[in-house]
């Protein structure tokens, strides 16, 4: 049964929307789609996350199947690969309640062999539309609306997601036909990511060591040639001791691997690469998996302190 919203912005054309994950960035995705005037029904795991919605101005049901009911489009933004495909097809999955014809719009990060599958199984039950969009831009941009999209689909797929991209992302890349294609450059992009947030990590434990005041060196650096998101938003959660960025740990711990295995299979060593994955696995051992990815810059920092 639906949770009704309180004054809930209907669109002119009634265009009603299923949106499954309403984590970090899939609730503030979802409130863009409220205020582009869609309605939207969500499903998420947490009763909380399903109040946030429903508080923002939208309606939750109990189950994937439900949200998809009635629905034009369902958007899926659940963890991981296992979660997208229990959304989909489990008995109170999304394919349940979709009507034959609508969109199918996958936009987590579950690497290009799974997508490519599950888009396979979607397409044999016929006559949907499947798009594979995964985004980047953290947290603080799905707020803002202002999230990359990275789109995989057939012409027609890609026209039909668009109006739903658009709200809640300001550059959508349209880069391949294939559902997959979009996880290879998300992959690479969360390569990137990690990196970055390894090499910060490092920086700044060995300011630490140094005696270099903290303040200053994030000054410095964020002033300068070694510039990055990362540098600029985790960092600063760690001298604000805030450690609330919105990032998540878990992420390197689940996309990292799935960066190594597509590389393992093009047969591309990446050293830079397997060195962030074992960072965050030495903040994973320590206690840090299921805190803000900040989290590993501050335990660095403190491991260093603590050096002769």
């Amino acid at each position: 049964m639906a949770e009704r919203g309180i004054g809930r912005a209907v669109s002119a054309n009634g265009r009603r929307v299923g949106f499954v994950g309403l984590g970090e960035m899939g609730l503030p995705m979802a409130t863009r789609l409220l205020r582009a005037d869609f309605q939207v029904t969500g499903f998420d795991v947490r009763a909380a996350r399903n109040q946030m919605l429903v508080s923002a101005g939208g309606d939750s049901v109990d189950s994937p199947r439900g949200a998809a009911e009635g629905a034009e489009a369902v958007v899926l933004i659940p963890f991981d690969g296992a979660q997208l495909e229990s959304a989909l097809f489990a008995d109170v999955g999304v394919l349940g309640g979709l009507e034959r014809g609508s969109l199918v719009l996958a936009m987590a990060t579950v690497g290009p062999r799974l997508m490519q599958a599950l888009a396979r199984q979607v397409r044999d039950r016929g006559g949907y539309h499947f798009v594979d969009a995964p985004v980047t831009g953290g947290a603080a941009r799905a707020t803002a609306g202002e999230l990359t999209a990275i789109a995989a689909g057939t012409s027609e797929a890609i026209d039909r997601a668009r109006p739903l991209l658009e709200a809640m992302c300001s550059n959508v890349f349209h880069v391949g036909t294939e559902p997959g294609a979009a996880q290879v450059i998300k992959l690479i992009n969360q390569l990137l990511v990690g990196i970055h947030l390894a090499a910060t990590a490092e920086a700044f434990a060995l300011g630490t060591a140094a005696g270099v005041n903290a303040d200053q060196l994030y000054q410095v650096l964020t002033s300068g040639f070694a510039r990055s998101e990362i540098l600029v938003s985790r960092a600063a959660a760690v001298l604000d001791g805030s450690l609330r960025t919105g990032g998540a740990m878990g992420i390197y711990l689940k996309d990292l691997p799935l960066v190594l295995e597509m590389a393992r299979e093009l047969r591309v060593p990446l050293f830079t690469g397997g060195a962030a994955f074992n960072v965050v696995q030495l903040g994973a051992e320590l206690g840090q998996a299921d805190r803000d990815d900040a989290a590993l810059i501050d335990l660095l920092m403190k491991l260093a302190s603590r050096a002769p």
